[in-house]
């Protein structure tokens, strides 16, 4: 008898991974029980030494595996793209290379979209405060977005990021692809997501399909990656979606004011996160991570700080 056709496609990029990626391949070795057959589809954007020389590439109860080695200096775009257009499989199931899967949660996924059709897109969790030595900063992450609370249930097409999530692939490709143009930190994401919005996808979360977060971020790298996000991705989607402009406070800058009210508000927001403010509230974070909706500024606040210093230097 042939082998059984892989039901969900595992696509991750990797660029010089370490022991995370391991603990990935380890928690997928057990995807398989109840039946799951999955396919993996492993990108090497470009590290120092071809992953294939480094680990196994084989877990337990894969079906199928396909290494695909890109050159040059990374695009995470480009490597979702090319793990899609490398897939076998109907369901495309978008991770990373820090992410520890826990049981079953692949066949959550298959299961998911054999009852929903081709056009849903779900989400599941990624955890940051999964150990016991967790911080306040990685705690009131784990709650954005829907948190970790609830059942199966909607969610608005902007709180889907990859890393445990899963769209049919037929879909992915109606709406044409990640956008290789993202180029920098972040965005590729949300501004896929409206294009499958736009194509008519349904978006779910469901808090039982959880994954930890093996990166041990922290509120200061975190702030500088959405300042880059602010000044890349954010700009280059409300440039080409005009009609996204609003979208995580970007109607609060002065590029955007419109009227007396909105001029003063535009205003206010600018000094707000100036740079005596933002670091000052930066730091105090980081030492007493009190009160959390500070934290809300500080992610918020980056984006904006990126996305005005990118329109006043004309970038």
């Amino acid at each position: 008898m042939p082998d059984p056709e892989p039901s969900v496609s595992v696509q991750v990029p990797v660029r010089n991974p370490g022991a995370a990626f391991a603990a990935f391949l380890g928690s997928l070795s057990v995807q398989g029980a109840g039946g799951t057959e999955y396919e993996l589809i492993v990108v090497d954007d470009g590290s120092d030494e071809p992953v294939g020389e480094r680990f196994d590439l084989r877990p337990e109860g894969c079906a199928r595996m396909e290494l695909v080695r890109l050159r040059g200096r990374g695009n995470r775009p480009r490597a979702r793209n090319a793990a899609l257009e490398a897939s076998k499989a109907p369901v495309s199931f978008f991770t990373d290379a820090d992410l520890r899967l826990a049981p079953g949660v692949l066949a959550g996924h298959a299961a998911f979209h054999g009852s929903h059709g081709g056009r849903a897109v779900i989400r599941g969790l990624r955890i940051n405060a999964w150990s016991a030595s967790a911080t306040r900063w990685q705690k009131w992450f784990d709650t954005r977005a829907g948190g970790a609370g609830g059942t199966l249930s909607a969610m608005p097409w902007r709180h889907f990021v990859t890393g445990n999530a899963s769209v049919p692939r037929d879909l992915a490709v109606e709406a044409g692809l990640f956008d290789e143009m993202i180029t920098g930190y972040g965005g590729e994401d949300t501004e896929f997501a409206y294009r499958l919005h736009l194509a008519g996808a349904s978006f779910f979360r469901d808090p039982s399909l959880r994954a930890d977060h093996l990166d041990d971020v922290s509120v200061r790298r975190h702030s500088a990656k959405m300042e880059e996000y602010g000044s890349t991705g954010l700009a280059y989607t409300l440039a080409k979606h005009p009609g996204l402009v609003g979208l995580l406070g970007t109607a609060w800058v002065p590029e955007h004011a419109r009227g007396p009210a909105g001029r003063l508000r535009a205003a206010l927001v600018a000094a707000a996160v100036s740079d005596p403010v933002y670091r000052s509230i930066l730091r105090w974070m980081e030492i007493v991570g009190r009160p959390g909706l500070l934290f809300t500024y500080l992610s918020v606040g980056a984006c904006l700080r990126g996305y005005t210093r990118r329109n006043h230097d004309g970038a």
